[in-house]
């Protein structure tokens, strides 16, 4: 074997190595919509069962096949829009779901994209019955076929929500000469996109991220997933075989303090206890406190009593060491 053909075989080595260490980083449901989305897209092309799973509100809303609120974000019938919103949406969502787990991750993705699907449905409902046509309940479908964007209007809902969490912060917009405000880039990229696809108004990402305002300034606290109700389904029957799958990341193991650094305010996920008690234990104390001596000094008779005032916090004068050894005058 020559050394042209050793270099091959260690080049796929690698390659098979990072493929590896990639699937195992990557968590389960994120694993499981990534699979879905791939192969529906590829049975799509030999099977066109995109018009049985996407979205068309007129056989959601008149034929009730409310399966479509959910199918439809597992089907993408356009190879660059997987790539791209896979592109767009995978880190976060491999960040959130190690961090509240596979379960909560999973009911938070179903939630929201039920949501949007709704709020989809009522509005080309509404626009039928002005133009009194049934244009807009059918305006996927199309002369080349059904038009679904599967992942998009998740992935614009999630960047709505970050947006939020700081509104006014500066965000530069790609590699564009220019800054806006984070409340304003949700729409700014919807135009763009608008723009480039023929001035096409893709209604379905538009309601992803009016979902996101209407979650973030009305819904949070009352879709908000508990993780009481989250770990009930985790336990629950149905459920509790995922558990020995790879990439599964238990509610008990995820990490309390970087979720509550970074997505307390996108998600409303408190892990760490309610509120209140995560205010009190920032608050400092304020008054007069005793500490008393270690239990070797105790032992020595040589207890030392620290009597500590806020009053005067600046100064070092503040702190009067006391020997209560010695008999007070």
């Amino acid at each position: 074997m020559n050394s042209s053909q050793n270099s091959l075989l260690n080049k796929c080595k690698d390659c098979k190595d990072f493929l590896d260490r990639l699937l195992i980083s990557i968590p389960l449901f994120i694993k499981f919509i990534i699979c879905s989305t791939i192969i529906l897209y590829i049975i799509n092309i030999l099977i066109p069962i995109s018009f049985i799973i996407s979205d068309i509100p007129y056989y959601t809303i008149y034929y009730f096949q409310i399966w479509r609120l959910v199918t439809t974000s597992f089907m993408t019938t356009n190879i660059l829009s997987i790539i791209f919103s896979l592109y767009f949406w995978l880190s976060e969502a491999v960040k959130l779901e190690k961090e509240i787990g596979t379960i909560k991750y999973m009911l938070i993705f179903l939630m929201n994209t039920i949501c949007i699907q709704i709020i989809y449905c009522l509005i080309m409902f509404l626009l039928s019955l002005i133009i009194r046509n049934d244009y807009f309940l059918k305006i996927k479908i199309t002369t080349s076929g059904i038009r679904n964007e599967g992942l998009w209007p998740i992935l614009l809902c999630d960047l709505t929500l970050l947006c939020l969490s700081n509104p006014l912060e500066p965000m530069r917009f790609f590699f564009f000469p220019c800054v806006i405000k984070a409340k304003y880039y949700p729409f700014v990229l919807f135009l763009i996109f608008t723009v480039l696809s023929g001035f096409h108004i893709d209604f379905e990402i538009f309601c992803g991220i009016g979902f996101g305002f209407l979650y973030h300034y009305y819904l949070k606290n009352k879709l908000n997933i508990s993780n009481n109700f989250a770990m009930k389904i985790e336990n629950s029957i149905l459920f509790r075989w995922m558990k020995n799958k790879k990439g599964f990341i238990n509610m008990g193991g995820v990490g309390i303090p970087v979720l509550q650094n970074n997505l307390a305010n996108v998600r409303n996920v408190n892990i760490g206890g309610n509120e209140d008690d995560n205010k009190r234990s920032l608050n400092a104390f304020k008054g007069k406190g005793i500490a008393v001596g270690s239990d070797e000094e105790n032992n020595n008779n040589t207890n030392k009593v620290s009597i500590v005032s806020n009053e005067d916090t600046n100064s070092s004068e503040s702190k009067l060491d006391i020997d209560s050894s010695k008999e007070n005058p």
